[in-house]
């Protein structure tokens, strides 16, 4: 007997029929159904918890600000006078459990609820969310943007080329220029995807040796740019070559879809009738335009070689009778021999004139030789097959199999039939124009390169009985979002493989391709993508410190620290290290010139490479020189941005916008002469006023936690004014520190604060949305599991990948 068989032998009777047949619906509803009625008792209950507690928690610490008399922020929380209505408002809550987990509220003036009754509170917000069926969020169709493209071009067609650095830049929402609520379609940006395509296939395809045979008796005789009637045929040619005798100024006229640029051979049998003091000419123009001529001598049809430059595309091409002639006889009459008994006298036949004559009867053409490169290869898997009778039929058939390919990969999905004929049809259209096989196929690539399903990311929406209107997204779709996730591309083989499996939903094979996909040189792209607008690294490029005050910068300089940066993510990333390194390390990658700026001896050359740190106030992101430097004013250091850029992207916390008409700081002081104020002075002179004081006090204490390091990220103990630098502070929790190296013992003593906010920042990357309040039981999950191991960067990825929100979505409500 098999496992199998015995494990089911062991079950209950109905449960043995049910795993036989494989009612795996069934099992599922039942789930559904167990988790709908424990959702129903959670909410009871978190409607209960507000009753009997949390509304008098409320009434003591907020509702003097925010209730019925006041609303400060125009909220009032008084409102919600029963449970029943307070579960109703998930995302006001949310807000008020943010402010109270920074300690930002109550205000430090006002009565503070105990450590216990805090977290009474911020646990009954969440089991708010934990009451809710699971939601997955909806996310908008998502457009390509511009690394996406480039990076899918790169893996379609196999080509070094990045098209879209030429598009406009793409909108930022949410932090990350990959969310599908700001990913418009502008009209500029049709035309560029449609310049794109042309571009892309110009330098993937190329035909070997293009080659016309052309019989130009098919061809419209036109003279004057009109058409005119050919000559018939001589009957004393006897059916030979016969070709289209002119004699006056004319041209026979076709269209050639000439498949590249480049010099072309032309092979033209013609023959010519002399009159005159110069033989007959032949010219070969090309759009009007005259690219060749040559003098033809033969009396009898013969191949004539000339060679010409030629554009690529659909053009005319003439083959052109340029000198015409004609003349009268040397006498205007001749003697006419009369014939044998005939009287004398008889009179004489007149001359025939002397006329030059052009014949043409065919054209062979043939393009330059050319090697096909790797993409050309990758794209034609078939020719036409020659044995068969009917070479347009062989060509539609190899198209055929070629688009499905193609189409399939580019697409994402299995292409549909409709999908082919569309491609097909473009296939013909040019097939009929006489375009060589190559050409055709690279018109409905070109429909492929422009199409919707191509440029967005589309997950359609399905009928579904689930709690909440969720439904499983399909393996291509789950393929789709992990390749764009990790790698911002189109999947490869493998991912296509085990959507075709029918695998990718199965938690271990997601973690082994998780863990694959972060060790292939393609994560660099998760680097690029999401640590560059996490950690703002795409600013760099813009950074314009005022060369008088600090001369040592350079744009190498600016390359390197930022350099240093992705290398240190890269490493956290491929050796799977714990993502608390981001806070605090004892190394650190550095070459020769980030080493000098720093003052650590030892490192030679520019090649980066790992360095431990004997200080530890230079460890993590926050001692890095991009950072550092990205935080600071033209000529000076910023503790303001400097602690602000730490509570966004480090801690989740982001302060509000300045109020509107608060003085910038080197304007305040009426009463003062801020020019002789330290920075620490002045920065205490704008926490004076009450509505700068809230965001300031945070901000401020963490900026002067790092000020003993200079604008460029050096190590300092003066000021630019010899002032001797404080670095102590305090946060709203109480906690002190007195130097760079204390701050950050603070936020690992506080880890999950950082890494919540780590997964919110990935989650929202991954996901191509902004995080609602249904996310916060994933978010949580994804944090206890990330403790229980060791908090390695893999498990944050895994764990998104596997998560509900990144394998379900939501159908419109």
């Amino acid at each position: 007997m098999s496992s199998g068989a015995q494990r089911c032998s062991s079950m209950k009777p109905w449960l043995a029929i049910i795993a036989l047949l494989g009612a795996l619906p069934l099992i599922a509803s039942v789930a559904h159904a167990a988790h709908a009625a424990d959702g129903a008792t959670a909410k009871a209950s978190a409607v209960a918890a507000y009753d009997q507690e949390i509304v008098h928690l409320l009434g003591t610490y907020c509702h003097q600000c925010h209730g019925e008399k006041k609303q400060k922020g125009d909220l009032n929380l008084q409102r919600y006078k029963t449970g029943a209505e307070a579960e109703k408002a998930r995302k006001i809550w949310k807000e008020v459990s943010d402010q109270l987990q920074s300690r930002d509220m109550p205000p430090e003036q006002e009565k503070q609820p105990s450590d216990a009754e805090r977290a009474k509170l911020v646990a009954w917000v969440k089991s708010l969310s934990a009451a809710d069926a699971p939601d997955p969020g909806r996310v908008t169709v998502r457009r390509l943007n511009r690394l996406e493209y480039n990076n899918t071009i790169r893996d379609l067609i196999g080509l070094d080329f990045k098209p879209a650095d030429d598009f406009p830049e793409d909108d930022v929402g949410n932090g990350f220029d990959n969310i599908g609520d700001v990913l418009s379609l502008p009209p500029l940006l049709m035309e560029k995807y449609l310049i794109a395509a042309d571009q892309i296939l110009d330098r993937a395809i190329v035909v070997e040796q293009p080659s016309f045979d052309i019989d130009l008796t098919t061809w419209p005789l036109l003279a004057d740019g009109k058409e005119m009637a050919k000559p018939g045929p001589d009957p004393d040619k006897k059916g030979k070559d016969e070709g289209v005798t002119v004699t006056v100024a004319s041209e026979l006229r076709g269209l050639i879809a000439f498949p590249i640029a480049g010099r072309y051979t032309a092979k033209i049998r013609v023959a010519a009738e002399q009159a005159g003091a110069e033989p007959a000419q032949m010219g070969i123009k090309i759009d009007d335009k005259m690219v060749a001529d040559i003098k033809v001598l033969a009396k009898k049809p013969a191949a004539v070689t000339v060679t010409f430059e030629a554009p690529r595309g659909l053009h005319a091409l003439s083959v052109t009778f340029m000198n015409p002639f004609s003349e009268p006889p040397v006498d205007e009459t001749k003697e006419v021999k009369p014939a044998p008994g005939a009287l004398p006298g008889a009179k004489k036949k007149p001359a025939a004139p002397r006329v030059r004559a052009l014949t043409m009867v065919a054209l062979d053409l043939k393009g330059p030789r050319t090697t096909p490169p790797p993409s050309h290869k990758r794209i034609f898997t078939v020719r036409p097959d020659a044995k068969n009778k009917d070479p347009v039929a062989a060509g539609r058939d190899a198209a055929k199999t070629i688009f499905s390919t193609f189409a399939s990969r580019a697409f994402r999905r299995p292409v549909t039939d409709v999908q082919i004929e569309r491609l097909l049809r473009l296939y013909d259209t040019a097939a009929k124009n006489g375009q060589v096989f190559e050409e055709c196929v690279r018109l409905g690539l070109k429909g492929v390169l422009v199409s919707p399903s191509f440029l967005f990311r589309v997950e359609p929406d399905r009928a579904t009985k689930e709690p909440g209107g969720s439904y499983a997204l399909d393996d291509y779709e789950v393929a789709t979002r992990l390749s764009y996730f990790l790698w911002s591309s189109m999947p490869d083989d493998a991912l296509f493989e085990l959507a075709k499996q029918g695998k990718l939903r199965d938690p271990a094979v997601i973690e082994q391709q998780v863990q694959r996909m972060l060790k292939d040189p393609k994560s660099a792209s998760l680097v690029q993508g999401f640590a560059g607008q996490w950690l703002e690294l795409r600013k760099m490029e813009h950074l314009a410190p005022d060369t008088k005050v600090f001369p040592e910068f350079t744009d190498d300089l600016r390359k390197a620290l930022s350099e240093e940066t992705s290398t240190y993510f890269t490493s956290i990333m491929r050796e799977d290290r714990s993502v608390l390194e981001f806070i605090d390390s004892d190394y650190t990658f550095l070459n020769d010139r980030v080493a000098k700026l720093y003052g650590i001896t030892g490192v030679v050359g520019a090649q980066f490479r790992k360095v431990q740190l004997t200080d530890r106030n230079r460890g993590g992101l926050m001692g890095q020189g991009a950072i550092l430097a990205l935080t600071s004013m033209p000529t000076r250091t910023s503790p303001v941005k400097r602690g602000k850029w730490v509570m966004e992207q480090l801690l989740g916390d982001p302060p509000p916008p300045p109020p509107p008409l608060v003085e910038a700081l080197d304007k305040q002081g009426d009463t003062h002469d801020v020019t002789k104020l330290s920075l620490r002075e002045r920065m205490a002179l704008h926490r004076v006023d009450p509505t700068c004081n809230s965001c300031h006090k945070v901000m401020d204490a963490i900026g002067f936690g790092l000020e003993n390091f200079d604008a460029l990220g050096r190590w300092r103990d003066l000021d630019g004014g010899g002032t001797r630098i404080d670095s102590a502070g305090k946060l709203p929790s109480g906690a002190s520190f007195g130097s760079p190296a204390e701050l950050k013992r603070i936020f690992i003593a506080t880890k999950d604060k950082f890494i919540a906010n780590l997964t919110e920042k990935m989650l929202t990357y991954a996901l191509g949305r902004g995080m609602e309040h249904y996310d916060t039981p994933t978010i949580d999950q994804i944090v206890t599991t990330m403790a229980a191991n060791d908090h390695r960067f893999s498990v944050l990825v895994v764990e998104i990948a596997r998560s509900h929100a990144f394998l379900a979505r939501r159908t419109a409500r």
